[in-house]
């Protein structure tokens, strides 16, 4: 499946963006009211965007794109648009110069570990900023929860994230570090947009994070 990239233009003037974690509680008692929480895996990001008032001709291309998705069947790259690039020294590397570090096991938890770096560099990545990689038809998006260390004299780095990871990368997959985003859907198939008399267009939509299968 094609996976559509949103029209670059206008930027969006409002966004909400966020993580929606996958938690399952027990019953809770009458008497003391005391229950049990359950971190189950799952948590998937979720947003919604807003497109400030245009005109028709710079309407149309967001029209297309949100008509060209199907309602929900289809799947788009979705990103924080408030923080399209790191801050931290990755954002200096050259494209596909980070990568997953190969070796066994394969990366699970909330931490990766990225080669690339230069030795005894710190602040490859800091806290906030947003990682990608492809796995399969499908793209994964974490968040760093911590700066990152200083890489090691073979410029590895392992970094904390947030959700966990859900799929394994493959060893060498590229760590996208601008416009990282992971795939996404509609959160309901209609789409539309208001138009005024003077044909200026009001457009927003909800989306949510989609696992590939």
């Amino acid at each position: 499946m094609t996976v559509l990239s949103m029209p670059s233009a206008p930027g969006f003037a409002d966004t909400r963006f966020g993580l929606v974690s996958n938690t399952q509680s027990d019953l809770t008692s009458p008497i003391t009211q005391s229950s049990q929480l359950l971190e189950l895996p799952g948590a998937r990001w979720r947003a919604s965007f807003a497109l400030p008032p245009m005109a028709r001709d710079r309407a149309a291309a967001w029209c297309a794109f949100l008509v060209a998705l199907r309602g929900r069947s289809g799947r788009f790259y979705g990103y924080d648009p408030d923080a399209r690039t790191a801050r931290g020294g990755a954002r200096l590397k050259a494209p596909g110069a980070l990568t997953v570090l190969g070796g066994s096991p394969a990366p699970s938890g909330a931490s990766l570990a990225i080669a690339g770096a230069d030795p005894a560099e710190a602040g490859l990545l800091l806290s906030g900023d947003y990682i990608a990689y492809d796995v399969g038809e499908g793209r994964q998006l974490h968040m760093v929860t911590a700066d990152a260390p200083a890489a090691d004299g073979f410029g590895v780095v392992t970094v904390s994230i947030e959700p966990p990871i859900r799929t394994a990368p493959a060893a060498g997959a590229t760590i996208i570090v601008t416009d990282a985003s992971c795939t996404m859907r509609l959160a309901e198939d209609e789409v539309a947009w208001d138009a005024s008399r003077i044909s200026r267009y009001g457009i927003g939509f909800e989306a949510v994070e989609v696992f590939s299968s």
